[in-house]
Order: structure tokens, then sequence, then C-alpha cells
């Protein structure tokens, strides 16, 4: 299992504190994500444990860094 930090942002260049949690896979950690977003137009970002992006959804699509 990995540790990610999922992030809710207005946009891309926002920072926010975030919220850790275990995932097998990436795709898990994105269906959680996903699950999690509470704003429509917000942007989710998935962090590895040590803070670089793994992930970035915009306008409902994910992209992988």
């Amino acid at each position: 299992m990995t540790i990610y930090i999922i992030r809710e942002l207005q946009n891309a260049q926002s920072q926010q504190d975030g919220e850790k949690f275990f995932a097998s896979t990436l795709t898990a950690a994105k269906r959680k994500a996903s699950n999690l977003q509470m704003f429509h137009g917000t942007v989710m970002t998935i962090e590895n444990e040590n803070g670089s992006r793994v992930s970035v959804k915009e306008n409902g699509k994910w992209n992988d860094k």
C-alpha cells in the first residue's frame, strides 16, 4: 500500500492542506479522490507521500504527471 495525499483546489496553482490515505494503486487513489470531490469545477490533485504530484484532475479528466 502507498500513502497518497488528495487536495481539492480552486485552480492548479492554489495551496491547501490535503488528506492522507492508503491506496493499493493509483487507480484506487483516483477513484477515492473523485468520490471526495465536493465542488463542481475544482481541481483535484493526488501527490505521493513526499509531496510530488502524481496526477491532476481538471475539467473531469485525470492527467498523470
